[in-house]
């Protein structure tokens, strides 16, 4: 497993359109609606995160891109594979990657936990286990008008 930074990868516009397309609509956290790709490639040239990298693994067919996992200056992990490639370990190997080679950013009181965090949809159960498998503990429930 290497962690590739999208903000130094040519395909990675195209992967990351590929993960959006595949999450179910009621696990959108941050928008309501699947945006078109020329607004998806202005999002991924604004650098919205303070890390973003694919998830490139070595298999039987060669090397490829299986996922993607994104860091805030909150401190809040996105972790996403793509169908495909789910149930073979690329999402808790590349988490386990990350959390070895990244410190959080330190607390800043009403602003940032200076722990790594996650936001996950209610509905999202598979990402609510693979947190808490991974040593993830619920600290809140956030609510919104929508």
């Amino acid at each position: 497993m290497k962690l590739v930074s999208v903000y130094e990868t040519d395909v990675a516009a195209n992967i990351l359109y590929r993960l959006l397309d595949e999450r179910p609509r009621e696990n959108f956290i941050s928008h309501e609606v699947m945006p078109k790709f020329e607004e998806h490639e202005e999002f991924v040239r604004s650098r919205p995160f303070r890390y973003w990298y694919l998830m490139r693994v070595h298999d039987m067919d060669g090397v490829q891109f299986v996922g993607a996992l994104e860091c805030t200056e909150l401190n809040e992990i996105g972790i996403a594979v793509l169908e495909k490639f789910r149930g073979k370990g690329y999402g808790t190997a590349a988490l386990k990657l990350f959390l070895a080679t990244h410190k959080p950013l330190p607390a800043v009181r009403a602003v940032r936990n200076g722990h790594w965090l996650a936001n996950i949809a209610p509905s999202n159960e598979t990402g609510l286990r693979f947190f808490d498998r991974n040593g993830f503990k619920p600290i809140q429930e956030t609510w919104g008008l929508t």
